[in-house]
């Protein structure tokens, strides 16, 4: 730890577990680019629980979004928390000029998002959104490979996943990702991480259309014993499928599913070019949290799938999902080998945002739509 080290006021995280403590917490407290300066939960009694839980004895509490932004001796808000509350933690901090993390998606809808990003403009602060699966080691390379000529020209591509979430039955924790107005769904995270890491890798879609159904319009909540509480309305949709054109002529389509595959093809992407393909595979359909293998099948008489080896991602299947997520926080800090990685900004979620509302108008009007 460093007196360089920006100080952050994290929201979020809970002594009982959260994303914050599977992700952000392991890379911040093993870093000297960063340190948690301060904690802010919905009281200071549940602030004070988690820092006690991680050994935060010496982070200042807060118990609402003003105070924390008004902390002089806080750098960076992060905000860690459900989609639903991010506008109204994210606004005060951007006014009190503060530089800010959040999660993906940046808003519960396109407007919060724009709205947060032209106030980030203004003030002049660095932002940053929790678009990780750029970040991921296959989807970095992939890129490289793209981008190196080695494929020939892009023909088209296709990418098929299971969101995991949305099966026969949900949690209660899980109950707030039902109403679509909440923007918390299998549209906006698992596909909209992998159609991210798409779109980096490939470039963005000149024009789309797009099929979605809610196939399970009323969802059975049960308890941590299988048993059956109540049935509660759905709204959101749990099955997506979306054709288009990349802005490089290229053809692309994406399925994405609920919950699991029953033949294991939780994640598969493959991307056809006049010289070769790439094949992008994994065992779960949330490619910002989960590790991802890569293989290159050229165009020789014959030619099976060759694996391009990686760096390894640390031990998601365990738990840990710092991995991705620490690596767009060097990237931030601009340090180490991530120095030269992109920086996904406010500014980048407001596209992938753009392209979510465009699949939305695309399903409910019948039309194809463009985003850019």
């Amino acid at each position: 730890m460093t007196d360089s080290a920006k100080r952050i006021g994290l929201i979020g995280l809970s002594a009982k577990g959260s994303w914050a403590s599977r992700s952000h917490l392991h890379y911040l407290q093993n870093t000297s680019n960063y340190r948690i300066a301060a904690l802010q939960n919905s009281s200071k009694t549940s602030a004070e629980a988690a820092a006690k839980q991680y050994s935060l004895e010496n982070a200042k509490l807060h118990d609402n979004p003003k105070s924390l932004a008004d902390d002089s001796d806080i750098d960076i808000v992060a905000v860690s928390v459900k989609v639903p509350q991010h506008y109204d933690l994210i606004k005060p901090a951007l006014e009190a000029g503060k530089d800010v993390f959040s999660e993906w998606p940046l808003g519960a809808n396109l407007q919060e998002a724009i709205e947060l990003t032209d106030l980030a403009k203004q003030k002049g602060v660095r932002t940053m959104v929790g678009l990780q699966a750029r970040q991921s080691p296959s989807i970095i390379k992939a890129k490289e490979i793209v981008e190196s000529g080695k494929l020939g020209k892009i023909l088209g591509t296709t990418m098929y996943g299971h969101g995991m979430i949305f099966g026969p039955t949900l949690t209660e924790d899980m109950v707030y990702l039902c109403d679509v107005k909440n923007g918390a769904n299998l549209v906006t995270i698992p596909f909209g991480h992998a159609v991210d890491a798409f779109c980096y890798v490939l470039g963005e879609m000149e024009s789309l259309s797009a099929t979605l159904a809610n196939h399970r319009p009323e969802a059975t909540v049960v308890d941590g014993e299988g048993k059956e509480i109540r049935k509660i309305e759905k709204t959101s949709h749990d099955y997506i499928s979306v054709t288009g054109t990349l802005v490089n002529g290229a053809v692309a389509e994406m399925t994405y599913a609920a919950a699991f595959s029953r033949t294991g093809r939780n994640f598969y992407w493959e991307i056809n070019g006049t010289e070769g393909s790439l094949i992008v595979e994994g065992n779960f359909g949330h490619i910002q949290m989960f590790t991802t293998t890569l293989k290159f099948v050229g165009n020789e008489p014959g030619a099976k799938p060759e694996t391009i080896e990686l760096e390894k991602s640390g031990e998601p299947e365990k738990g840990d999902f710092s991995y991705n997520v620490g690596k767009a926080w060097d990237a931030w800090a601009g340090a180490g080998k991530d120095a030269g990685h992109t920086v996904t900004t406010f500014e980048d979620a407001v596209v992938r945002h753009r392209m979510i509302d465009a699949i939305y108008r695309s399903a409910e009007k019948g039309t194809r739509e463009s985003y850019l």
